[in-house]
Order: C-alpha cells, then structure tokens, then sequence
C-alpha cells in the first residue's frame, strides 16, 4: 500500500560513514551478540562477512583494529548525508529524530560526541531533530553535557537503563530528569527486551511510573513499545499524560499478529491512547526502508485517522511542531 500520510521519524539512525561504523565499533561488549545473533545476520553478508565472523572480530580485536578492519567493509552499509536527505524527502519524511547514546562509563568505549550529530542538525534544521546520548554515571558532569548539547541545538536526550543496570527511579537519574524539565526536552528510554549479558528487569514499564509521577511535567518516550510487559506499559501510559510509546525496531505487521503479545497496544492504541503512539524506524538494521515501515503501520487494522497520528500527528505535538 502506499503511504499517503506525512511521517515524522521518532527514531532515525543516519547512516553516514562515521555513525556505521560507530555503531559498530562502540557497541558495548555486553551487547557483542547483537553482532552474530540480531543485527549480524542481516548486515554482515554485505560487508562479506558471516554474523560469526563478525562477532568474533568484536571480541578478539582492540577498539583500534577493529574500526581499521571494519571501516572499508562498513562503505556498502552508508550513505552520504545529503544524499541521505534528499530520500527522507522522497520517502515523505517530513522530520527525522536522530538521537546518539553515551555508554562509556560501563562499556570503556567513547563512541561519536554530541557535537557530530548537533552538526548535522546545524546544517539540515529543517529535516532533523537531535537527542543527544547521556550517560547517567557520570554525575555532574552529565548534566553539564544535556546543558551544552542543548546549546549546540539538540532538543531530547536518550539512554538505554539495562546498560547502566539502573531503573529510571533511580536516584542518579533524577538531576537528568530536573534538567529536561528545566530545558523542556523529552528523555528517550530504551523500554524492553535486551540481548546483551545484562539484566533486563531494570526496564520493566512499572519504573517509568514512578518517574512520571515525580516529573509530570517531565516528556517521557518509551522506546521499543515495552514488550514484553505491553499491558503494565499500557497501564503507565494510561495512568501518565507524559508518557509516549515508540514503536522502534518492530516490523509493523508483527503488531497485529494473533499471539504477538502487543494486542493490548493495537487495542488501546487505536482508541483511548491513539494519541501517545509514536512511529519509529531504528530502519537501519532492519532490513526495511522507513518507507516500507511507514507502510506496515498504513496496513495496520487500525482506524484512518489513528495512522496519522501514529506516523504524524502525536510526534509533532510532543516535539512542539505541530
């Protein structure tokens, strides 16, 4: 079906050269499997490369030898940055939110700084909106760097919880939360399942409670829908007014699949809480373009109206565009 609808991508990556490789290189080693398991399988043919032998070559090389290795076999997977705008322009893509993430105090990896993706911003701020990637250990420091990265222009911040081994109530995430509100910028949670060696309970939705109810005013995206806890996610963002669902990494027809576990998302999301759903691509490793994502969610039982405001509408109201 083509999608007739304008789209704002709540979760963009932008496959330049540096952020594939990147991507890459500072994967923390508590996620290597996503190398040979998740991601592996679907990139590492075009690099000329088996998901094994991919694997293998994150955790025997340094940080150094492997970006050497990986850099000339990355080249199929990027696309140049004005290229890359003028297909989100063929595709309807009105708005990309490109987002970074800091994990180095538990990976010992430093992947790309803020100021890489508050550049692209610079030069495309009709195209994309920035978040930038925080790292919740590092103190004052990291509220330092949300204030600085808002200078250089992005408006959001993201953080995956199961990295840090921390819940979102936990005490070292409230000066990022005091932050956001003061600056009046949406936090990005990685919400769900994880494939590394790290504990996943830590991003049960039931924590995101807490948060909301001490921040109402704070703007909260959950990312990757929550599975598999969809009905206590639901029940937050039924209970919250500042809590939204992205749909991010999930293949749009899997949403309606009997069984599928997200039931309770195609329900209510498509009813009382059509407004807090967010479509999100993260279609770099997907296999799909955003276009063919955008299409799944225009497939999607789900009523004309409420596909706009997954792919449109409730992402322009939560990043003050519409």
């Amino acid at each position: 079906m083509t999608n007739a609808c304008k789209i704002i991508d709540a979760l963009c990556y932008v496959p330049t050269e540096e952020v594939v490789v990147d991507l890459a290189v500072s994967l923390p080693p508590q996620m290597a499997r996503y190398l040979k398991d998740i991601f592996g399988p679907r990139v590492a043919p075009s690099m000329g490369l088996t998901a094994e032998e991919l694997y293998r070559m994150k955790v025997s090389l340094s940080e150094n030898d492997f970006r050497e290795a990986l850099t000339p076999r990355m080249k199929p997977l990027s696309t140049p940055l004005e290229v890359f705008v003028r297909q989100l322009d063929e595709m309807g893509v009105e708005k990309a939110v490109i987002f970074n993430l800091d994990e180095e105090t538990p990976s010992g990896l430093k992947g790309l700084p803020n100021d890489y993706y508050a550049d692209i911003v610079r030069r495309y701020p009709d195209k994309f909106i920035g978040m930038a990637g925080i790292d919740p250990l590092k103190g004052m420091d990291a509220v330092r760097e949300i204030r600085r990265s808002y200078d250089l222009g992005l408006r959001g911040i993201g953080v995956r919880p199961f990295m840090f081994g921390l819940p979102p109530h936990h005490a070292k995430f409230y000066p990022l939360y005091t932050t956001c509100v003061e600056l009046d910028i949406p936090i990005w949670f990685h919400m769900g399942i994880n494939y590394s060696t790290l504990n996943m309970e830590v991003e049960r939705p039931i924590h995101l409670d807490i948060v909301a109810q001490d921040f109402p005013e704070l703007k909260i995206i959950a990312g990757h829908g929550g599975w598999p806890w969809i009905p206590e996610m639901l029940a937050v963002v039924r209970r919250n007014a500042n809590v939204y669902i992205d749909i991010a990494s999930v293949e749009p027809r899997y949403l309606a699949m009997p069984g599928s576990g997200w039931e309770t998302l195609m329900n209510l999301g498509n009813s009382i809480l059509q407004d807090k759903i967010l479509f999100a691509s993260t279609w770099l490793f997907m296999g799909r373009t955003i276009k063919q994502l955008a299409d799944g969610v225009m497939d999607l039982p789900l009523k004309e109206t409420v596909k706009r405001k997954w792919l449109y509408d409730n992402a322009a109201r939560l990043f003050g565009l519409a």
